[in-house]
């Protein structure tokens, strides 16, 4: 990797470290309320979802717009380093700070759904479904917001994806081999999760590589 690259990559998560600090432990402070009834259960798991989801949006938010309205580029236009490093450099050093967020909520989450007696292990599948849609959701805004021109679009991006989970998990419900299983003892494995599975993580990929694309395209950061 460029040094370059990598220099930029190391200020992100230097400089969203709290952000990062504070989302992670949000997440799992609510998973410990999720473990205390079916009230807590539900204020526990609506708290850890906005925990994930706003984390995610406070780090593309500021690491990506809000360094443009304040001239940030400025400092990286004096660098050796093309549209295309930047990008490159956005992609590794906001992704690497959500996963430090996302994988303690999520392993708390698969933890809570293990252990505890009173919760359905047949929830599990669907718990891992939602948690890689949270990760998916996150790389198609940073995706979004990198190619954004303007702060309505960006604004635009996050309104989106956030209604986006509300309408992922109503879908995933009404998925047949999915959503009945939830509250058998053992978790159902179907061939529909894997179809989920593997649909979130080639989605998360194409808004990748579309980024990738478009910014080799590009001659300027903005």
């Amino acid at each position: 990797m460029n040094p370059v690259i990598r220099q930029l990559a190391s200020k992100e998560l230097y400089v969203h470290r709290w952000t990062v600090g504070s989302g992670a432990l949000a997440g799992v402070l609510s998973l410990f309320v999720a473990a205390h009834g079916r009230i807590g259960f539900n204020i526990g798991i609506l708290a850890w979802l906005t925990a994930v989801v706003a984390a995610g949006a406070i780090l593309v938010m500021h690491g990506v717009f809000t360094e443009r309205k304040e001239n940030g580029l400025l400092f990286v236009l004096g660098l050796p380093i093309d549209p295309a490093g930047y990008v490159r450099s956005k992609l590794v050093g906001l992704g690497l700070a959500f996963l430090l967020c996302w994988a303690p909520t999520t392993g708390a989450v698969i933890a809570l759904v293990l252990i505890d007696p009173d919760i359905s292990d047949g929830l599990l599948p669907l718990a891992v479904l939602l948690s890689v849609y949270l990760l998916t959701n996150f790389v198609i805004l940073l995706s979004w917001v990198l190619a954004a021109r303007s702060e309505a679009l960006a604004t635009a991006g996050v309104i989106i994806t956030n209604m986006s989970v509300s309408v992922f998990i109503f879908t995933v419900f009404a998925i047949p081999g999915i959503g009945e299983g939830f509250e058998t003892p053992h978790p159902d494995w179907s061939p529909a999760f894997w179809a989920v599975l593997g649909a979130e993580l080639a989605v998360a990929a194409l808004a990748i590589l579309s980024l990738l694309l478009l910014a080799a395209r590009r001659r300027d950061l903005v």
